[in-house]
């Protein structure tokens, strides 16, 4: 299987001198978590919504609105480009082996798609005699809903996580993304006034943000299934319960990935 038989993503492109606000719009109305940026036409970086979320929660972010950023400011330079005929796994080794979710997929110098490591859903979709159980994240971290926004953007870069699980008195109430952080936190800095936007941010909480109730999965549903309703949906990651109900796992884009490479 090759990459141009997995790629799903559409290539939107931006110019790097144009703002975050920009970039920001583009990810919202093609519902996508990256940008390949452009010079002259050139490829020559990457936006994706971690880096909007490490820059616009940062504390120069609230002295500067995403309209007067950059695209230039947040990008990843120099991404690694495949060709639209490598091979599926070659894809996905270079994206686990160098800590990247995405990448270009360019013929000859046209850009003709992106591969992503959500793309890998597809590939998991063969799998019927795998189990989430078999290939999930086991002990996930978790956040609780009362927690700050700005600790839990702290733990998804830090620990570069996709997703939290949201927990309250040991009951999965919800989950937190890297897309939710960084698109509210653009919201926010389009609509508050300069002078309230450090002591609002700052109290923020998860429960204000988080998709809930969050969209789960369990120990023994089938990868195959599990992965399409990802694909689908472009769920980044699933919360995993047993068949208590307890969280017991995480199950991620990253998880999808690996599991390909070893099976492809």
């Amino acid at each position: 299987m090759r990459v141009n038989q997995i790629m799903s993503s559409p290539a939107i492109t931006i110019d790097k001198n144009l703002s975050l606000t920009n970039a920001i719009d583009l990810m919202r109305r093609n519902e996508i978590s990256r940008l390949v940026v452009l010079q002259g036409g050139r490829i020559v970086g990457v936006v994706t919504e971690k880096d909007l979320a490490r820059e616009l929660g940062s504390t120069r972010a609230y002295r500067l609105p995403p309209g007067r950023m950059h695209v230039s400011n947040v990008m990843s330079t120099n991404p690694i480009t495949v060709p639209p005929d490598l091979m599926a796994k070659r894809a996905a080794e270079l994206m686990l082996n160098h800590g990247i979710s995405g990448l270009p997929v360019v013929e000859g110098e046209k850009l003709v798609g992106v591969v992503t490591k959500l793309d890998f859903a597809k590939v998991c979709s063969q799998y019927g005699e795998v189990y989430v159980g078999q290939v999930m994240r086991t002990n996930p971290m978790t956040i609780s809903p009362g927690d700050r926004v700005v600790h839990a953007r702290r733990l998804l870069l830090d620990k570069d996580l996709i997703g939290l699980p949201v927990v309250d008195a040991g009951e999965l109430v919800g989950m937190l993304t890297v897309r939710d952080v960084a698109m509210k936190l653009a919201a926010f800095q389009e609509v508050v006034p300069d002078r309230h936007k450090s002591e609002r941010i700052r109290n923020l909480l998860v429960e204000d943000i988080m998709a809930q109730p969050a969209t789960f999965t369990r120990t023994d549903e089938r990868l195959s299934e599990v992965s399409r309703l990802m694909l689908e949906r472009r769920f980044s990651s699933l919360p995993v319960l047993n068949l208590k109900g307890e969280l017991v796992g995480l199950l991620t884009k990253t998880e999808l990935t690996e599991a390909a490479r070893e099976r492809l």
